[in-house]
């Protein structure tokens, strides 16, 4: 009965990929097609003195940036973080938590970021599926690898890097006075929910 279960399931995934390969072929085939006409439309403007080849090579260069900044605010295309560094033997930032938390309420948790490699082929931290590769949020905008009532990390020997990075200690969205832990009273306020992912690294 398993086996028949699996291979049900199996043909459903073998049938959604054939899906997405036509899709695919039908998208390459379109993306040559423009890239073309593109090229030939370029060439033409060359030829013909209206534009220079340096030129457009720094124009491409500047609307490249712009559009993959666009495309990250819209949360469009696969990110992976940019600077990947291997979690295990980062040196993590240290700071007492576990006196803290009652007060920020895991403020932090409700950052947004890309994951890595790293974490996506290890299969522990969960991405949002709406928006590959970037960490999983609840509705509230805490990441769901937060125990609700006691605001800890449950994957904390498999957090990513930003996690281990985040040094709230002069981060004025959360804390007025660190030390004498007086917490920013717009914190709520701050770190609501806006865009569907969550206050952003600074």
């Amino acid at each position: 009965m398993q086996v028949e279960a699996l291979e049900e399931l199996r043909e459903e995934v073998v049938e959604g990929l054939r899906y997405v390969h036509y899709q695919l072929g039908a998208n390459t085939g379109k993306a040559l097609e423009v890239s073309s006409f593109l090229y030939a439309l370029i060439e033409l403007l060359i030829e013909r003195g209206i534009i220079t080849e340096k030129e457009l090579n720094e124009r491409k260069i500047a609307v490249a940036d712009r559009l993959v900044k666009k495309f990250q605010e819209l949360g469009m295309g696969a990110v992976f973080q940019e600077k990947e560094q291997d979690k295990y033997g980062f040196d993590d930032v240290q700071i007492d938590c576990e006196i803290r938390r009652h007060l920020c309420k895991a403020a932090c948790c409700k950052m947004s970021f890309a994951l890595s490699r790293e974490d996506i082929e290890e299969g522990i931290v969960k991405w949002d599926l709406g928006h590959p590769y970037m960490i999983a949020k609840e509705e509230s905008g805490y990441c769901v690898h937060l125990e609700k009532t006691t605001h800890r990390c449950k994957i904390w020997k498999n957090r990513p890097v930003p996690c281990r990075a985040f040094d709230c200690r002069n981060d004025r969205r959360i804390w007025l006075d660190f030390e004498n832990m007086i917490v920013n009273q717009k914190l709520p306020e701050v770190f609501e929910r806006r865009d569907g992912q969550g206050i952003k690294l600074k």
